[in-house]
């Protein structure tokens, strides 16, 4: 008597099964961990540009103006204010800018080594002319960039 053996047992199936749960579950921890990854990445990333366009505008004020003033508004955000004369910063009409779009945590963040973030109630005035800027700029808590303002210094 032969038997027809077509078809599949059910020990064949489940072990195909299992298998199959087995690769489909490592892709997809594979994957996931990419994702996550990925999305860090993407944050470090984007607050690496945010310092690096705070430093090019201070840099820049730093360069074209006699005097200019930093603070932070209400809500925490790094604003600058460009000023003709040192007695008219933080008192004249002109307008405080804000420096970087995004609201940042700025803790650690020092201008001539001095605490300089947002707990800071005091407008810092710079005066490109009499002295260099020393700064660290340190962005929640990730991004940290020391640099120094230079200009030629004259009387």
């Amino acid at each position: 008597m032969k038997w027809n053996q077509k078809g599949v047992t059910l020990v064949e199936l489940l072990a195909t099964l299992v298998i199959a749960s087995l690769i489909v579950g490592i892709a997809w921890t594979a994957l996931s961990i990419g994702m996550k990854h990925s999305a860090i990445e993407k944050n470090e990333t984007h607050l690496q540009q945010e310092a690096n366009l705070i430093i090019t505008t201070l840099a820049n004020a730093h360069r074209q103006n006699d005097y200019y003033t930093l603070r932070y508004n209400a809500k925490n955000q790094l604003e600058i204010q460009v000023c003709q004369k040192a007695a008219t910063c933080n008192v004249s009409t002109a307008p405080f800018i804000r420096v970087a779009s995004g609201v940042h945590d700025y803790t650690g963040t020092k201008i001539r080594d001095n605490k300089f973030d947002a707990s800071t109630d005091t407008p810092v005035l710079i005066e490109p002319k009499k002295n260099h800027a020393k700064f660290t700029l340190q962005l929640d808590g990730k991004v940290k960039v020391n640099t120094t303002f230079t200009r030629i210094i004259t009387d």
